[in-house]
């Protein structure tokens, strides 16, 4: 059984084990982002994947995003990250932009796309608590706590799931509501990188740091 707890200064470490905790067991959390609240769970237990693709209604094939807690960790995770890329995440991460790279081929994980999708997402967010949780939980699986198609919840009191499918719910009080994630892949060409979503970091800022940066052709 979860329940909603107050995220202050003074219980900041005893909720992150928690949190710990029900992640290492396969479960289930909700906490903060930078503008909404999501589910989070082990990105290499399948069974908390499936429940979390469960509790938004997904459709099948749908791949949770990765979240990991410093730049790092993506080499382990994906090909094809060349020094392009490094230069990108260097400048924005922690923060809303959001890569897609392939994974690695020997990762034994499964992000609800049955391993067919041939990139994922993955990103650093700009969250305290979360940097705290992912500082030391290694790569979660994230997606929104609403409902699948609907728009992210920034008050957790709208979150939809029971007490019972979830384990703890972290609250960081109504999130402000901002701009979504600007999202980068492999350009089309197989060279160069394309902004295939625009958001919080405009193609400006990109290619301030590499002016190659594109955004697709008709």
């Amino acid at each position: 059984m979860s329940d909603i707890v107050k995220l202050t200064t003074r219980n900041k470490t005893a909720l992150r084990d928690r949190a710990l905790v029900a992640i290492l067991q396969g479960e289930v959390i909700v906490a903060a982002a930078e503008h909404g609240y999501l589910y989070l769970c082990d990105a290499f237990n399948p069974t908390a994947v499936s429940r979390l693709h469960q509790l938004r209604g997904d459709a099948p094939g749908t791949a949770a995003q990765v979240l990991i807690g410093k730049v790092s960790a993506v080499s382990g995770l994906a090909m094809d990250f060349d020094s392009d890329w490094q230069k990108v995440v260097n400048a924005f991460w922690p923060g809303l932009l959001t890569i897609q790279l392939p994974p690695q081929a020997a990762l034994n994980w499964d992000l609800g796309d049955g391993r067919v999708l041939p990139e994922f997402a993955i990103r650093v967010p700009q969250r305290d608590f979360l940097l705290s949780v992912l500082g030391r939980s290694g790569p979660l699986a994230a997606a929104s706590a609403s409902l699948a198609g609907q728009p992210p919840i920034r008050d957790i009191s709208e979150v939809s799931a029971s007490p019972s499918e979830v384990a703890v719910q972290i609250d960081e009080g109504v999130l402000a509501e901002g701009p979504a994630s600007t999202v980068l892949r492999r350009a089309r060409s197989g060279s160069g990188i394309e902004a295939s979503r625009i958001g919080a970091i405009s193609l400006e800022e990109l290619q301030a740091v590499v002016p190659t940066i594109s955004t697709p052709k008709p």
